[in-house]
């Protein structure tokens, strides 16, 4: 059976949205997996991005169990470790195939919009650099995007705090277990961090070629409806504390998944209208 006997309205929707959440992500890197097997290249995919998110599914997984969260979210992090494995093995066997083995050393790496002639000295490996069309467009929106993402998350911190500690009523932190709650803070710093890498990635190459606008979709919708069912299930405090970890690595990703969609928008749409001005 899906739901237990006897089950309350609060723990049932809880489970609807739990449910609704595996099913975004049980969907969500097939997407991006037939873009790459359809392109026969995964140049668009920044490995530094998978291999953070691999990491956070890894203390993810392990945070959940130690926890003893809602199953959904214990089905929900195997999962994720399992497809992000998955699509991580086909970018490396894709670059490998076409003989780009120096990109999984070096192209995650390269300076955005290096200001020198990108001599490269003796013995190191030569790289082909793109230079971006408008740099110094590139540069104001690189400088807006990190201004807004150090803004949004002290007004994070600061919120939660007040949330949890500066109100009358005070969630009850006695009832944290320590490592499970380090393994999911963990996780979720690197699903947060996991999206700076692509994002730069994209900015670098001013486009989004090769990168499934659809992955994205399914991973807010994911994220959303696994907060949802936490919110559901209960708003006591000292609950949304021991669940905050996975609040935050699902709802702290989502200013970062709305910049990539404003990047599609960016290089996509404004792209589509200078071919046809043209």
């Amino acid at each position: 059976m899906l739901f237990p006997d006897h089950i309350a309205d609060r723990d049932l929707w809880a489970y609807i949205f739990g449910y609704a959440s595996i099913g975004c992500w049980f969907v969500v890197f097939t997407p991006q997996i037939w873009e790459n097997y359809v392109r026969k290249n995964t140049d668009g995919v920044s490995i530094t991005f998978l291999l953070l998110w691999i990491l956070g599914d890894i203390f993810n997984l392990v945070g959940v169990f130690l926890e003893d969260l809602l199953v959904t979210m214990l089905f929900i992090a195997l999962y994720y470790l399992f497809a992000d494995t998955l699509l991580m093995g086909q970018v490396i066997f894709y670059r490998w195939k076409n003989g780009d083995k120096n990109k999984l050393l070096v192209d995650e790496t390269t300076r955005l919009l290096d200001d020198e002639n990108n001599d490269t000295s003796e013995g190191s490996i030569e790289v082909e650099l793109i230079v971006p069309k408008d740099p110094a467009r590139t540069r104001r929106t690189v400088r807006m995007f990190a201004f807004l993402s150090i803004l949004l998350s002290a007004a994070l911190v600061l919120g939660s705090a007040y949330y949890f500690f500066g109100m009358k009523e005070k969630a009850d932190v006695r009832q944290l277990h320590v490592l499970p709650q380090i393994l999911g803070y963990a996780s979720a710093l690197l699903y947060c961090v996991s999206r700076i890498p692509q994002i730069m990635h994209n900015f670098r190459n001013e486009s989004v070629e090769g990168l499934s606008l659809w992955m994205f979709v399914f991973s807010v919708a994911g994220n959303v409806t696994y907060c949802v069912s936490i919110f559901v299930k209960s708003m006591d405090r000292t609950y949304l504390l021991t669940n905050y970890p996975w609040l935050l690595g699902s709802g702290g990703t989502l200013f970062f998944d709305f910049t990539i969609f404003f990047q599609f928008y960016m290089y996509t749409v404004n792209s589509d209208r200078r071919t046809v001005s043209k």
